[in-house]
């Protein structure tokens, strides 16, 4: 039988439930989010659940008030201070001898601290493959890290934990204050959520999209909530819960005139401290000198790709000014009629037109577009770009073409359901479909899709889910897949060439079931 933790009394939950699972704990401050963190971290620890917490304000020592937690950076309460040399030790320690980890990272810079992540979290996700045991990452303040709309490679690798680490037995806890600011995959991919009261009215808006409620009643809901108060998400299950208070110290905690007593803390075993010291002094895989003339080698290559890619872009904007592109009217006409005739379906009721989304005909589109030809496209004689010509994909590197074989090959061989709705969505992108509409378009049994939701895909990264007031929609997210999927062979293959990787990706995946899906 699973342990079970005392969260709240009015929620029952095990310890394997947590296995795993990307949980969000969101709210303003004062809401009680951090509490809430708290508490589920007091709830590990006293389970023995091995966990790293990523701590930019420096409230989390606390808790070796009643812990054996090993708590390294710069700051009150720190144990021992480390840089990045200690890193990938610190990983191996906390994965391998089940050590709880707190990263006070308040003082340190941004790009410092930037580099401490990068290096301890691919540790801990190398680490992970290889031992496969329960393991969470918390991260406070995680828009700071996850941004929406931001691209970084800390992001990325952050991201990948939350969303693909289960099959390592990796779990993250993502706190925020503001749900508008963190990265929508991650949010939407989140097993388990903790949503404390946010008047911001972009982030009752992110929690309309997360709450299987009317727009009018999340915001009476969520604005009647008290400090401590929230509304738990698990699948089905949406129930309000008030979370008990922290046995621990709170660092944290809003000054006041009462005097507050830092409590005796306790200590981690002196060996652990002694082998983070031995890192520290260069005695560990890679001595300080290596690492700093490792980061120079990386500095010079990037500042050498990003003067590459000014010189391309100066290159363009030279191009540029001396290409004239103009079409003619009517041409453009046929291609706009083409769209919004595919789009809108021209739909009139008594006067009154209604938008009816519809897929989009390729061939009428297609049958547009033959017609918008380059004999048009002369000015004064001077003949103009033909914008028609069809990308190759043959001017790929051969290895990016391999590449993309084996990932067509792995998924030709995923089962006939999968297969359906890998190629519909990446023919359709970027609308979303509810699962009543993929299996009317795909001819599955809706319940099929309910029962067997494709994990391989959603942890891959190559279908993403939104979860709405209706229910749950899929949508493809090929472009991002590649983005990441591909950025080993960045900088030999640029923009231009991940674009037609996208495009041989689409062309072949979309024909991945034949006749099986109607488009």
């Amino acid at each position: 039988m699973t342990a079970s933790l005392n969260i709240s009394q009015d929620l029952t939950l095990g310890l394997e439930d947590i296995i795993g699972q990307c949980v969000a704990i969101l709210g303003i401050r004062g809401s009680g989010k951090s509490n809430t963190a708290g508490v589920i971290f007091e709830e590990l620890l006293r389970n023995n659940y091995p966990l790293s917490i990523i701590d930019i304000d420096g409230e989390y020592f606390g808790l070796k008030e009643n812990y054996e937690v090993l708590v390294v950076g710069r700051g009150e309460g720190v144990e021992i201070e480390v840089d990045t040399d200690c890193a990938e030790e610190i990983a191996r320690i906390s994965l391998e001898k089940n050590v709880p980890v707190v990263l006070d990272l308040s003082t340190f810079l941004s790009e410092e601290r930037s580099l401490f992540l990068k290096e301890y979290l691919s540790s801990l996700w190398t680490l992970a493959g290889r031992l496969r045991r329960p393991y969470i990452i918390g991260i406070e303040e995680a828009h700071e890290f996850i941004p929406q709309g931001v691209r970084s490679e800390l992001k990325e690798l952050i991201a990948r934990i939350a969303l693909r680490g289960r099959k390592r037995g990796l779990g993250a806890i993502i706190v925020s204050q503001r749900s508008a600011k963190v990265d929508k995959d991650v949010l939407s991919q989140a097993g388990m959520l903790f949503l404390h009261r946010v008047v911001h009215e972009a982030d009752m808006r992110v929690y309309g999209e997360l709450l299987p409620w009317r727009k009018s009643e999340v915001k009476e809901v969520v604005s009647a909530l008290n400090t401590g108060e929230c509304v738990y998400v698990n699948g089905d299950k949406v129930v309000p819960v008030y979370v008990r208070e922290r046995e621990t110290f709170h660092a944290g905690f809003t000054p006041s005139l009462q005097v507050v007593v830092t409590p005796e803390l306790k200590q981690v075993s002196q060996s652990i401290i002694e082998a983070i010291e031995r890192a520290k002094d260069g005695q560990g895989k890679k001595s300080r000198l290596a690492r700093l003339q490792e980061r120079v080698g990386q500095l010079e290559a990037l500042l050498t790709e990003r003067d590459k890619k000014i010189g391309e872009l100066e290159d363009i904007a030279r191009t540029l000014g001396y290409i004239k592109v103009e079409a003619v009217a009517p041409s453009v006409q046929n291609v706009s009629e083409a769209i919004v005739h595919a789009a809108e379906g021209n739909i009139k009721d008594h006067g009154e037109e209604r938008l009816s989304i519809k897929p989009i005909d390729r061939q009428v589109l297609s049958g547009a577009l033959d017609s918008w030809s380059e004999k048009e496209f002369v000015q004064d004689g001077r003949p103009i770009i033909d914008i028609d010509s069809p990308p190759s994909h043959d001017q790929l590197p051969r290895a990016v073409r391999r590449h993309i074989s084996r990932i067509v090959s792995r998924l030709e061989k995923r089962p006939l359901l999968e297969r359906r709705l890998v190629a519909f969505l990446i023919g359709h992108t970027p609308i979303s479909y509810s699962v009543k509409q993929i299996a009317a378009w795909t001819d599955c049994a809706e319940a099929v899709i309910v029962d067997s939701p494709p994990r391989d895909l959603l942890d891959a990264g190559i279908v993403v889910t939104e979860r709405r007031s209706d229910g749950i929609y899929y949508r493809g997210n090929l472009k991002a897949f590649v983005m990441r999927e591909f950025a080993v062979y960045r900088p030999d293959i640029g923009e231009h060439e991940l674009h037609l990787v996208t495009q041989a990706l689409c062309d072949r995946l979309a024909s991945l079931v034949g006749e099986t899906v109607r488009t």
